[in-house]
């Protein structure tokens, strides 16, 4: 009888295995912001760090920024206005040709709060398709994981004194 509920046991425990959830595949980025290099050198003093957390099966993105040299009033109050926020990432395009776009904002709000040099950005399991749909982005997903892990992607601070990006940074994979 003893060894039947051993075998029942071990049966429900490896069952239970098989039906429990895989565990999501988290990758790590992180990017080093600066107006010395990137598409548009700006030559700003300021300098930022983020980390970034991709879960590939929930389609999350997590980031931890720190920016110094740049305070909140001095973000571009007319994307601090809209949803889509003065922090983004965008795709740029590769040897091959292709289109740059915008891909993922970091919208403006209480994820922002300043701090003795700048700014710190934290969001927490971002859903992906909610902020691109605030740009209308046409990346999916998948094309965007690869677009990070190609280098192509590149985190862009906007504000009032250079709109077009005071600051940025290559992702990279850790």
């Amino acid at each position: 009888m003893r060894k039947l509920n051993l075998v029942a046991l071990f049966a429900l425990t490896a069952g239970l295995a098989f039906a429990a959830p895989a565990e999501a595949k988290i990758m790590n980025f992180h990017a080093a912001l600066d107006g010395k290099t990137g598409p548009d050198p700006t030559g700003s003093d300021a300098t930022g760090k983020a980390k970034i957390r991709v879960d590939t099966d929930r389609k999350l993105v997590s980031v931890d920024m720190n920016v110094d040299g740049i305070t909140i009033p001095q973000l571009w109050a007319k994307l601090v206005a809209r949803p889509i926020g003065p922090i983004h990432f965008h795709k740029y395009a590769d040897a091959s040709g292709g289109a740059s776009v915008l891909v993922l904002p970091l919208p403006f709000g209480p994820n922002y709060r300043s701090t003795a040099h700048g700014i710190h950005v934290k969001m927490v399991n971002y859903d992906y398709a909610a902020g691109a749909k605030l740009l209308n982005s046409t990346l999916s997903f998948e094309d965007f994981v690869a677009a990070m892990k190609s280098g192509l992607v590149v985190l862009n601070i906007h504000t009032d004194k250079f709109n077009p990006g005071e600051i940025s940074g290559k992702v990279v994979e850790n």
